[in-house]
């Protein structure tokens, strides 16, 4: 091409071009990871008290099968003590042992609420249960 003309272009050079995103958006985008962070700090803990109520109800079915002298008594308090490490309360009605033909049901009601924001609430139900043979 000849050094006195210009190269032919499409678009209209005086309009600028886009360079990232305005500080409005950035705003919004900061708000909605804000607002994501924050609901999961509040979620997590919910979920590994919930954890460790399996855990618990685990390794109490893995130490007391097979043990002909356990009684309703001595699982209760077995389990309390262990919650209580844990650091996990329950409620008088949240426990229940009930006598089968082969052994007992261990039954954990429990629910653990979070607040989010304002008058939004985070509930997290934990409802589980294992068979202890004798």
């Amino acid at each position: 091409m000849e050094p006195h003309r210009r190269p032919y272009r499409i678009d209209n050079p005086r309009r600028r071009r886009q360079a990232g995103i305005t500080a409005l958006a950035g705003l919004l985008l900061a708000t909605v990871f804000g607002v994501v962070g924050l609901a999961a700090l509040k979620i997590t803990p919910l979920y590994v008290q919930g954890m460790r109520v399996n855990t618990v109800l685990a390794d109490l079915k893995e130490d007391l099968e097979g043990r002909g002298q356990t009684s309703v008594s001595n699982i209760r308090n077995d389990l309390n003590s262990r919650l209580y490490v844990e650091g996990i309360t329950l409620r008088s009605d949240g426990l229940s042992i009930t006598p089968g033909t082969n052994g007992y049901t261990v039954r954990v009601e429990y629910d653990n609420r979070s607040r989010f924001l304002a008058n939004i609430w985070f509930l997290v139900i934990i409802d589980e249960q294992i068979e202890i043979r004798r």
